[in-house]
C-alpha cells in the first residue's frame, strides 16, 4: 500500500486559491450575456428560496459521492459513511472499502458536475443570478474533491484506492 495524503489546512489551502479564479471564469462571461439587470431584478422570496436550495445542496453533494460509492465499492453502500466532522462541521461521505480508482474519480466529479457545472451553464442559458450563484457555490464546495483528483492524477484508472480514516487523501493498494 502507498500512501497519498495531505493535511486538512493543505486541502483547504488549494480549494481556497479557487475562489476568486472560479469568480472571474463564471461571472465574466454570466455578466457578458446578462448584463447587471439579474442582479437588480431579486426579491425577498427569491432570496429565501435560493438559501434554502443551497442549503438543501450540503447533504446531497454527500449523497451524489454515496451514491457512486456505494454502487462501485466492495462492500456496497454498507462500506458507505456519512457524517459531519466535529471540530470544523464540516460534512463528510467516506468509503471503507476499496475503490478502483476510474470510480472515486467519478464520485468525486459527480457533486461538481450536478451541483456546480450544470446549474451554472443554466444560468448562461435563463439568466438566473441564483443559478449562477448556485453554481459558483458548489464548483468552490467541490473544491476538496478537485484536490483528491488532482492527488489521483498519476494513478492508473484500474488501480483500487482506499480512503484514509483521519487524513485527506487514500492509500493505492497493490
Amino acid at each position: 500500500m502507498t500512501e497519498i495524503t495531505i493535511t486538512i489546512e493543505e486541502a483547504a489551502k488549494k480549494a481556497m486559491g479557487l475562489i476568486i479564479p472560479t469568480l472571474f471564469v463564471t461571472g465574466i462571461p454570466f455578466f457578458v450575456l446578462h448584463g447587471s439587470e439579474p442582479f437588480l431584478d431579486w426579491n425577498f422570496k427569491e432570496v429565501l428560496f435560493f438559501l434554502f436550495i443551497l442549503i438543501a445542496g450540503i447533504p446531497v453533494h454527500e449523497l451524489l459521492h454515496a451514491l457512486v460509492f456505494g454502487i462501485f465499492a466492495r462492500g456496497g453502500f454498507k462500506s458507505v459513511k456519512l457524517g459531519i466532522e466535529s471540530k470544523t462541521f464540516t460534512p463528510y461521505c467516506h468509503c471503507s472499502s476499496p475503490i478502483r480508482v476510474q470510480y472515486y474519480r467519478l464520485g468525486a466529479l459527480l457533486p461538481f458536475l450536478v451541483l456546480g457545472v450544470i446549474p451554472y451553464i443554466a444560468s448562461l442559458f435563463i439568466g438566473s443570478l441564483g443559478w449562477w450563484l448556485y453554481g459558483y457555490f458548489y464548483i468552490i464546495a467541490a473544491g476538496g474533491d478537485l484536490v483528491a483528483l488532482k492527488m489521483l492524477k498519476k494513478i492508473p484508472g484500474h488501480r483500487r484506492v482506499l480512503d484514509h480514516p483521519k487524513k485527506m487523501g487514500f492509500y493505492v493498494l497493490d
